[in-house]
């Protein structure tokens, strides 16, 4: 009578030990991100949870990250304006698609508030003819997995971008830009870019939480399932990056076509 299933598997095998969970009459999940490594697999995965209405958080870690959390407060505030444009970038020799672009993939649409409209997309070279389907090996091997250029539109109007090919460097860094103004958020600070008569003016965004990362998730879903609230990361929303990431192969496939994004 397990109250609480961890699902910490290789990328790939998360599915049939959340179903199984969830047949179980577990009262909540937490799962590793992505949740699924294909769409009709997360599907599956949903309809199961949702059938026995278990309570599930998903581990994309930065939707509990201070900084971030704190400049998405700042957005809603209208402290730049009107969001645009959702800017991320990730390089390094793991920048690879499922296993760290899910993080970064889900973060733009964390920000964007929306749900991913259409998306062309470039693999880096070597992985031209990768195909649609999954060739990895749970997130090990560098190798196995394409760093990927892609390009999204929501269906309210933001545009989001991830430049994340396997470059020297591993930065890690999201530029969020409205009508008036932009704000730069790392893992580590987030600052507030505004232009004013005398030039471009920063102020530093302080977070106002008290714990962040997998803590504050773990939190975050056990006060879900004792009041019943939706968690920050719940599978529905996790669903979007494996449909961008369908949809990023699909378009490399297809020539760097634009593919539509069915919900």
């Amino acid at each position: 009578n397990l109250d609480l299933v961890c699902v910490a598997t290789p990328d790939n095998l998360h599915g049939d030990v959340v179903r199984a969970a969830a047949e179980s009459g577990v009262k909540a999940i937490f799962c590793e991100k992505p949740i699924s490594h294909e769409l009709s697999d997360a599907d599956s995965m949903i309809a199961a949870i949702e059938k026995h209405g278990i309570v599930v958080n998903v581990n994309h870690t930065r939707r509990w990250g201070g900084t971030y959390v704190a400049a998405r407060e700042a957005v809603r505030s209208g402290a730049i304006g009107e969001l645009r444009q959702v800017i991320s970038q990730l390089g390094g020799a793991r920048a690879m698609l499922w296993r760290n672009h899910s993080h970064m993939l889900d973060l733009i649409t964390f920000f964007a508030e929306g749900n991913p409209a259409w998306v062309t997309a470039e693999l880096e070279s070597g992985f031209e003819n990768y195909g649609t389907a999954y060739k990895g090996d749970g997130g090990r091997s560098p190798e196995l997995e394409p760093g990927v250029n892609a390009y999204i539109v929501y269906d309210n109007g933001v545009r989001g971008f991830l430049s994340g090919m396997k470059e020297p460097v591993a930065q890690l860094a999201t530029d969020l830009i409205g009508t008036t103004g932009r704000i730069t958020v790392t893992d580590q600070f987030a600052t507030l870019i505004q232009q004013t008569e005398r030039g471009l003016a920063t102020t530093p965004i302080i977070p106002s939480g008290t714990m962040f990362g997998m803590h504050a998730a773990l939190v975050d879903l056990l006060d879900a399932l004792e009041t019943g609230r939706t968690p920050q990361s719940p599978p529905r929303e996790a669903r979007k990056t494996v449909a961008v990431i369908e949809a990023i192969l699909a378009s490399q496939a297809a020539g760097n076509a634009r593919i539509d994004i069915t919900h």
